[in-house]
């Protein structure tokens, strides 16, 4: 499994029901509800033989647009992704930050920076 699989599938078992867990970056539509979109961004070697760090950049993006239901939905996500992720810190899933951005000119959305430590294993 990569390390891409891994977060998206932790992040869909760890959020609610109601929230759509994109692995992938690419354009959509005004989504129909709270979305979650992975974008890896870098990989660095590991300070231990085997070991890689990968970084993702996780899309909050709001499916309201109008300032204050979209605030309220985008505060409601993040708060859900903040704990989810502080609850994979076992897995070696960790944030670092968490910024205000938005998706497609239109879309209220937070950019959080996330870090998975994985073992590097032999292709099959």
């Amino acid at each position: 499994m990569t390390a891409r699989a891994a977060v998206a599938d932790l992040l869909t078992e760890h959020l609610p029901d109601d929230v759509d867990v994109i692995p992938y970056a690419r354009n959509i539509d005004s989504p129909a509800r709270s979305t979650v979109m992975l974008r890896l961004d870098e990989v660095t070697p590991g300070v231990a033989s085997g070991l890689g760090t990968y970084t993702f950049a996780l899309l909050l993006i709001a499916a309201k647009t109008s300032p204050g239901p979209a605030d309220d939905e985008l505060d409601a996500l993040l708060e859900d992704v903040l704990y989810a992720l502080d609850r994979l810190s076992d897995a070696g899933v960790t944030w670092s930050s968490a910024r205000r951005a938005t998706y497609e000119d239109k879309n209220p959305a937070y950019e959080v920076t996330t870090a998975v430590t994985v073992s590097k294993s032999d292709p099959e």
